[in-house]
């Protein structure tokens, strides 16, 4: 009997001890965010990045505002290498944000890494499925790895729904833009 209550008694310990660091760990992130978002705000880029980035490592479960205001930092220092791997992270972080992987698709594709910027647009429309501007940059990194006829569906479905952008992509694909 006195074995029992010795072995709950640690299991009590241990299960206060785990949620006081859960809660710890919460009610820093809160904070250490808005500080960042307050640097950033002041166009203290560097020291803002350092803030969020510790907002993060703390705050497991964060939103992804934390990871698109620290790629924007990145940015902003133009450490464009270091903004897609703070995207990378949020997007596996992320899954079901649209913007983490827009974003990301859009830096991919400035660095040249087009089948990068293909997987993330992807992801991105497959998000966001009726978003026009999305549909438009998925047929555009069709087309710069050579997918010409995914490229020309992506075309098809664009003029369907009506898009100015439609004729651009088309030229894109003909090589006439």
């Amino acid at each position: 009997m006195m074995k029992s209550r010795g072995n709950r008694r640690w299991v009590c310990i241990w299960l206060a001890a785990f949620l006081v660091a859960g809660w710890s760990s919460a009610l820093y992130a809160g904070p250490l965010f808005e500080e960042g978002k307050t640097l950033y705000g002041k166009e203290h880029f560097k020291d803002a990045s350092k803030v969020l980035k510790q907002s993060l490592e703390v705050e497991k479960e964060s939103d992804e505002s934390a990871t698109l205001l620290l790629s924007d930092c990145y940015l902003q220092l133009r450490k464009h290498w270091r903004a897609v791997g703070v995207l990378k992270k949020g997007a596996t972080r992320h899954p079901e944000s649209w913007e983490i992987h827009y974003r990301l698709g859009n830096l991919q594709e400035e660095s040249g890494d087009y089948f990068g910027a293909l997987s993330a647009f992807y992801q991105a429309s497959l998000l966001k499925p009726d978003d026009l501007p999305t549909t438009f940059r998925l047929g555009m990194a069709y087309d710069e790895t050579a997918q010409i006829e995914k490229a020309l569906e992506i075309y098809r479905k664009l003029h369907r729904a009506g898009s100015p952008l439609a004729p651009r992509l088309l030229r894109t694909i003909q090589g006439m833009d």
